[in-house]
């Protein structure tokens, strides 16, 4: 069971979790709106004024952390974790100030201990320095925090399970084989978004039958992501499904009702992620202004 909000208090617990978000270039985040989830892997910081989680978006990609608003509860699946775990938390969006929010993540990205990840952020760090990466990248520079207050920790499975080919969906053999984690997400009777990782996987046509330690309710709202990154993060794939999921024989079964996906490999990928970055930008700041 999850241990109680006091136990994080203790220093055991709070260096669990900082060592964990100087471990792992991206973490699952789970937000839900009503009894809907939607997971997306963003890259954790810590404070260690105040020994919270931050996870931040760009403003064009404000959809993934959108839900927050109206409901603070969300987890953090933390699968490259010595000892995996998933991380409860009460969340607060800060959006009134994306420069300033821009300024304090440089602070916390300078004090995290040597890494891939540190490395890679630094780098871009660099590169927006530059009038060409303003230029391209001024929108990406821009950040929406979300400062989360740890709840609950629980200790999960952290082994990797491949996607298959899904030719309903359009995944073919290539896209499958490219992603090396498959998590579940569902909300559970308290409302919590709840991930776990899931360890088979099979295809059957337009349904997905999932080997995963998660107690669902036939009919119930879920989603399943797929994704792949490289240590440096300069790398990444992801798709995430969104449909409903019912009990089947010991397993649960997934239905989709919808597919995302997105890539940043090669040279037209970045050009699209550029493009429909500044639009994505353009469009937040104008629903803002509106």
């Amino acid at each position: 069971m999850p241990r109680a909000d006091k136990d994080l208090l203790g220093a055991p617990d709070r260096d669990r979790i900082r060592q964990a978000v100087h471990d792992s270039a991206a973490v699952e985040v789970a937000t839900a709106t009503g009894r809907r989830p939607q997971t997306f892997p963003l890259s954790p910081f810590y404070d260690e004024s105040t020994d919270r989680v931050v996870v931040t978006s760009a403003p064009a990609f404000a959809g993934k952390i959108e839900a927050v608003k109206e409901n603070p509860r969300l987890s953090l699946l933390f699968y490259d974790a010595d000892d995996p775990f998933l991380l409860r938390g009460r969340a607060t969006v800060r959006d009134d100030d994306l420069e300033a929010n821009t300024e304090y993540l440089q602070e916390l990205i300078a004090a995290e201990p040597p890494s891939p990840k540190r490395d890679a952020f630094t780098k871009t760090s660099g590169t927006l320095d530059s009038r060409l990466g303003r230029f391209l990248f001024g929108w990406y520079a821009l950040r929406i925090l979300v400062e989360i207050e740890p709840v609950a920790i629980e200790s999960v499975s952290g082994d990797a399970c491949a996607l298959p080919a899904w030719p309903a969906y359009d995944v073919d053999a290539a896209e499958a084989a490219s992603y090396d984690r498959v998590t579940l997400t569902a909300v559970d009777e308290a409302g919590w978004p709840r991930t776990d990782a899931v360890h088979g996987v099979d295809v059957d046509g337009e349904t997905a039958r999932l080997d995963v330690p998660l107690s669902v309710e036939d009919g119930q709202p879920a989603c399943l992501l797929a994704h792949w990154h490289t240590p440096g993060l300069d790398k990444l794939g992801q798709r995430l499904f969104r449909g409903r999921v019912r009990s089947a024989e010991g397993r649960v079964a997934f239905d989709p009702a919808s597919t995302f996906s997105m890539r940043n490999e090669t040279l037209l990928d970045r050009l699209k992620f550029i493009v429909q970055g500044k639009r994505r930008t353009r469009a937040y700041f104008a629903d803002r202004e509106g």
